[in-house]
């Protein structure tokens, strides 16, 4: 009479299923093996990649300064700011071999991206009080020193007519007590006011931010196409050095 089996037992004669993984009873957990689709470090951008690559980071900073001068756009810009300038500063001068180098053309492609950014915001806030806003005279009353990190100063301005245009401005330490001033602003709160400025100045704004754009783009260029002929020149004089395999004191061993 055959006796009835427990679950989990083994079959008769050891030809039952050896329980594995974390069902198993006796020993370390067993896992298996990895096959070819294990992930692989990711190999950092080649050269030609990188130079692809600049002119969209140059644009991001661009976009950046352009669509910073919006309110509601100030948070998106800067991400997109930061996202272009990071990726500059961080994958293009390290594929210089030089340490010195590398950090002087860290500071040189800072140069032009904060410009572009600065100049494309000016010319972006321009446009849109030009096209959209209102211009209202007043005198400025008072000037507001801020003391911190950086002085900054703030004017009072008082119109000549009952208006809804901001009573307070950002201004320069040139600007005086007494001072006749054009104000420009946005009834409908798009970008921060601005004391008017002359008609078509934008345009100047957007000229030069075009320019530092471009120069952005070829001194990064510039600095892989360094990167590229530096390091094959030292790969050139290490296998011509002494040491290697084809040099004379190998020959001289043969």
């Amino acid at each position: 009479m055959m006796m009835e089996q427990h679950q989990g037992e083994p079959a008769a004669h050891g030809l039952g299923l050896v329980p594995a993984g974390r069902h198993q009873h006796e020993g370390p957990v067993r896992r298996p093996p990895h096959t070819g689709r294990t992930r692989r470090l990711r190999r950092p951008a080649g050269p030609r990649q990188v130079a692809l690559l600049i002119p969209a980071a140059a644009l991001l900073i661009l976009v950046c300064g352009a669509a910073s001068s919006f309110r509601w756009m100030f948070v998106p810009s800067l991400a997109l700011g930061l996202a272009g300038g990071i990726w500059l500063i961080v994958t293009v001068p390290p594929l210089l071999p030089h340490t010195a180098l590398s950090r002087l053309m860290m500071t040189l492609l800072a140069v032009p991206a904060v410009a572009t950014a600065v100049l494309a915001a000016f010319a972006s806030q321009g446009f849109v009080l030009e096209r959209r806003g209102e211009v209202r005279s007043g005198e400025v009353t008072r000037v507001i020193e801020h003391q911190g990190k950086t002085t900054s100063y703030e004017c009072v301005i008082r119109y000549h007519a009952v208006t809804k245009a901001p009573g307070i401005l950002n201004c320069g330490k040139s600007d005086h007590v007494g001072a006749t001033v054009q104000v420009a602003w946005d009834p409908s709160g798009l970008v921060e006011p601005d004391f008017a400025e002359a008609k078509g100045t934008y345009r100047f704004f957007a000229i030069l931010a075009m320019v530092s754009e471009i120069a952005l783009v070829i001194l990064g260029e510039l600095t892989v196409a360094m990167g590229v002929v530096l390091r094959a020149a030292h790969r050139v004089s290490a296998a011509r050095g002494p040491g290697t395999a084809d040099g004379p004191e190998a020959a001289v061993g043969r």
